[in-house]
């Protein structure tokens, strides 16, 4: 049996859970120092350089989900699964920077930063490999160890950053390149704790175990891809298909980054839910019940989000952002719905490649991508900007029911539907009724009165929910004692 098959997802989620908080107030913080400080021309085209590095990066992101699903299965793989990873590391950097090298000119026209080669090799060696490791960490069932270190990195980022940039500010292009060797410094410091935490020493692979390596690879790797291409694609669209597209990107953003917490959950327990359904591949039922149980946690937050935004979706946006931003609010809806689709599609998505079937997650990530590319451009040209936002939420649907339905064939007790989601719906709706009957006299305008409706609407919903939900009380009980309990 591997380590990833005793792995508490309660703990490891609600620990993993802290850790995204932390590191969302640190990004955010750091989103609004340097957007101020560089204008949105250098700060665009530091998040240009960042994109492309995504896109770069998928083939080591993809191989480390294949070395992540083998050391799930066993202990013993470990050694080799983490020399094969770092083998493949090395190798597609080294590629990487020859293709880089060559396409210099597109690549600083592009971006606008003179030195875009160099900065793009710099983070695939530093923070790309460091990304790939910490999924051999998750392969564990270290979920919440890896998103704590990852915090780490976080925490170092921000300040590293900020020195950069003041110090190469003499010209703003060299200036907004600080950015990134704050983040590749900060990424090669945390490199040797994240590899403490993968517990192995790297051997040679074998051959035989490097197909097995391939085998799964030649689809996560793709559908690492799509993934990402998936994520973006509402982005590209409206800059693409909009007279005022830069304009739509900036309420599209707004109203992306106020639904982000509603995913923390989810993301932390689909993580932890790849790992421990690997490694309880053969014993059915007990995979079939960490799937049900993650489904009904998954939206915890999420429930809470999207009837929140319903409430209070235009003064939310109007107080954070400014009053330019007033057209968000109805993205904000729309978003949050997704949100809430999405927390419970992709816990689906990790579990089937915890069964060894990336090529059925690649599928339907194809599926995705193939229906929200078609329906974006019919629904943005026709609806204008929330067109690419219900697209998004009719291919999220699909693959929710693609996924939950291929599961369901495979193993005989996934519950889609529970009393502690019913519980969650329930606490969201009375959150939603007494947040918009104290609304009406309670106008926000300012910080603090918004402030008194979202707190007086979390009070509600938390209190709600843990009276009516014994599995709530429960599952966060074990949560809590697990993480005062565990080294």
């Amino acid at each position: 049996m591997s380590e990833a098959a005793k792995t508490s997802l309660s703990r490891e989620t609600l620990g993993g859970t802290i850790a995204q908080f932390v590191m969302a107030g640190i990004g955010f913080a750091g989103t609004i120092v340097f957007a101020r400080w560089l204008g949105p021309s250098a700060f665009g085209g530091v998040y240009l350089l960042f994109a492309l590095v995504k896109f770069a990066d998928r083939p080591m992101n993809g191989w480390s989900q294949a070395a992540k699903k083998r050391l799930s299965e066993s202990d013993a793989l470990r050694p080799p699964a983490f020399g094969a990873q770092l083998l493949f590391d090395a190798g597609w950097v080294v590629l990487a920077a020859v293709v880089a090298l060559l396409a210099g000119d597109f690549l600083r026209n592009y971006t606008g930063l003179a030195l875009a080669p160099f900065l793009i090799i710099c983070l695939l060696a530093t923070e790309s490999v460091y990304e790939s490791l910490e999924n051999l960490v998750q392969g564990r069932g270290k979920i919440s160890a890896a998103t704590w270190v990852d915090t780490l990195r976080s925490t170092l980022t921000l300040p590293l950053q900020i020195g950069f940039v003041a110090l190469l500010s003499t010209a703003t292009v060299v200036g907004s390149a600080g950015m990134v060797y704050g983040l590749a410094l900060a990424s090669a410091l945390t490199v040797p704790p994240i590899v403490a935490y993968v517990a192995a020493r790297p051997t040679i692979p074998s051959r035989s175990f490097v197909r097995s390596l391939a085998d799964y690879a030649r689809y996560s790797i793709p559908g690492s891809l799509l993934s990402t291409t998936y994520d973006r694609l509402d982005v590209l669209l409206l800059g693409f298909l909009l007279v005022n597209g830069t304009s739509a990107v900036g309420l599209y953003e707004v109203a992306w980054k106020l639904t982000l917490p509603a995913v923390f959950v989810a993301d932390m327990a689909g993580r932890g839910l790849m790992a421990t359904v690997s490694a309880r591949r053969g014993r059915t039922d007990g995979a079939a019940r960490d799937i049900s149980n993650t489904l009904a946690y998954a939206g915890i937050l999420a429930f809470p989000v999207l009837f929140g935004s319903l409430a209070l979706s235009e003064p939310l946006v109007v107080t954070v952002y400014g009053p330019e931003y007033r057209d968000a609010a109805l993205l904000l809806v729309g978003l949050a719905l997704y949100r809430v689709v999405r927390t419970q599609s992709g816990p689906l998505l990790q579990a089937i490649n915890g069964l060894d079937r990336p090529d059925v997650a690649m599928r339907l990530s194809a599926v995705a991508v193939t229906v929200n590319l078609a329906l974006g451009v019919l629904l943005t040209l026709r609806f204008g900007v929330i067109g690419v936002v219900l697209a998004t939420v009719v291919a999220e649907s699909i693959v929710y029911l693609g996924a939950l339905r291929f599961l369901r064939g495979e193993l005989v007790g996934v519950q889609p539907v529970s009393r502690p989601m019913v519980a969650q719906v329930g606490a969201s709706l009375s959150m939603f009724a007494v947040v918009s009957i104290v609304h009406r006299s309670l106008p926000v305008g300012s910080w603090s009165d918004l402030l008194t409706l979202v707190s007086l609407g979390g009070i509600v919903y938390v209190g709600v929910l843990l009276v009516v939900s014994p599995g709530v009380r429960r599952t966060l009980g074990e949560a809590v004692r697990g993480s005062l309990s565990s080294p």
